[in-house]
């Protein structure tokens, strides 16, 4: 069935709604809508509200160049100049100085824009519509010059906190997680009592990947229930959107291929269907889900999709992460070159803006090529502090971005053999309690190896145990 087309009056009425909660998905469902008004409708004055719902449907589509020049033909003065400047603010491709001069124009109109956009519903701060991540290193040092420019577009109550969070974004890619652990925090404490409750997801996504990086247990059932209560209390569907495949990030660590094939069949974003910038985040995760399952082809299909986006966008954490993700899908479909020009790329962004945690966190997925690498290339600092985060990661998290496959069930005498080999028994000891030779144990031994695809005893019992066999 055709959507229904609505009125300029409709759209403006929804857009003033929209405004006070700055729900996307609502403006994104309105899309055919706002790409219908005519030119003479959108000259309108009391039209202007859907020049913003047109523009954010225009940047979510990837049409970076149509969104600058709807923009660019609107006046610089009266409402129409401040809603030019609302709007520049989330262009992916405004520079960091573009973006500081527009926060000049709102100082010297002393007319602030609060509650902008700038996560986009994604679990980062410093990565959210914009990629400030490059602004890590002013963040020490500027710290008044931040938070008083953060108060022209957020409520000035929150806007230290909004600091903390970005600045611990950036520590924990420079691996100083504690120190991001003591910031994170706290923040969520002034989200959790503050107006701008929707940067929860991006503190407690931030807390979470903290603790994973430290080894702790982490109750990935209680950090869901946190958002989904926040989800429920302030009603913003902006973090909401990604929510679910944030629960499939941190199930990889778990090895929880349940939860993402459940999610890949019934929620993951179709990229060969309406494709959205604001699924960036879910495409991320739907590429380690490529990976998982061996779809390599599908994998570098919408990697190459995403990145002339990604370019446009200046989007350089994003470039590095398809990248790196690219490497580890070349890497195991057994296309070393390629894996190699594919690190490379993601190395040479990721040792000029240090994100150490980016490259690190993928485990043992990256560890063996980074070595293999390092073979090759020769090593560095940089390169030896990489191995050592993923060395850390692929001991703690060994099942991320795996797949185990029981090939054939265990028998009953197979399992209790495995049972008391987990114990510590030898075969000498398995075959008196069995009253069986030593040979037969040993045939029973062959096949618990072969249907758990291992090698030894001690991989078999671990296999079982990830299993629930044992």
């Amino acid at each position: 069935m055709a959507e229904q087309l609505l009125s300029a009056d409709e759209l403006e009425r929804r857009m003033e709604c929209i405004a006070s909660t700055y729900h996307l998905v609502d403006v994104r469902h309105d899309r055919l809508s706002y790409y219908a008004l005519t030119q003479e409708e959108l000259n309108k004055s009391e039209y202007w509200l859907c020049i913003s719902g047109k523009f954010l449907n225009l940047v979510m589509d990837g049409e970076l160049d149509k969104a600058m020049e709807l923009i660019n033909s609107l006046p610089s003065d009266g409402q129409m100049g401040f809603l030019k400047l609302g709007c520049l603010l989330v262009h992916p491709q405004i520079t960091w100085k573009e973006f500081k001069g527009i926060i000049n124009s709102l100082k010297s109109a002393k007319c602030p824009l609060v509650h902008v956009i700038l996560t986009a519903g994604r679990p980062s701060v410093l990565n959210g519509f914009n990629d400030f991540t490059r602004l890590g290193p002013l963040l020490e040092s500027r710290k008044e010059l931040f938070v008083e420019d953060l108060s022209w577009i957020y409520e000035k109550s929150v806007c230290p906190a909004i600091y903390d969070m970005c600045l611990a974004e950036y520590y924990y890619q420079l691996d100083r997680t504690f120190d991001a652990e003591v910031l994170v925090s706290k923040t969520i404490k002034e989200f959790d009592r503050g107006s701008e409750r929707r940067l929860l997801f991006a503190a407690l996504s931030l807390q979470t990947k903290i603790l994973i990086a430290q080894g702790k247990s982490v109750n990935l059932q209680s950090y869901i229930k946190n958002i989904r209560k926040y989800v429920r209390q302030t009603g913003e569907a902006e973090f909401y959107y990604n929510l679910d495949a944030a629960k499939v990030m941190t199930a990889f660590y778990e090895g929880d291929n349940d939860l993402m094939s459940h999610w890949l069949k019934d929620k993951a974003p179709d990229e060969f269907a309406d494709f959205n910038m604001l699924d960036l985040f879910r495409y991320m995760v739907k590429m380690r889900c490529y990976i998982i399952e061996e779809k390599y082809t599908a994998l570098v299909a919408l990697a190459e999709k995403l990145r002339p986006l990604l370019e446009a966008g200046k989007r350089h954490m994003d470039l590095c992460e398809i990248d790196l993700l690219l490497a580890i899908c070349f890497y195991r479909a057994k296309k070393k070159e390629l894996a190699f020009e594919a690190l490379g790329r993601a190395l040479k962004i990721a040792r000029r803006r240090k994100y150490y945690r980016l490259v690190g966190d993928e485990g043992e997925a990256i560890l063996n090529l980074l070595v293999d690498y390092i073979k090759e290339k020769g090593e560095t600092d940089f390169l030896v502090k990489l191995v050592e985060i993923a060395r850390s990661m692929a001991i703690n998290y060994p099942l991320y971005l795996t797949k185990f496959q029981k090939k054939e069930a265990l028998s009953q005498r197979e399992t209790e053999i495995l049972k008391l080999l987990e114990q510590g028994k030898s075969k000498e000891e398995i075959s008196a309690f069995f009253f069986v030779s030593e040979n037969t144990v040993k045939y029973h031994m062959k096949n618990i190896y072969t249907k758990l695809d291992s090698t030894s005893a001690l991989q078999a019992i671990w296999k079982a145990r990830i299993m629930g066999i044992i």
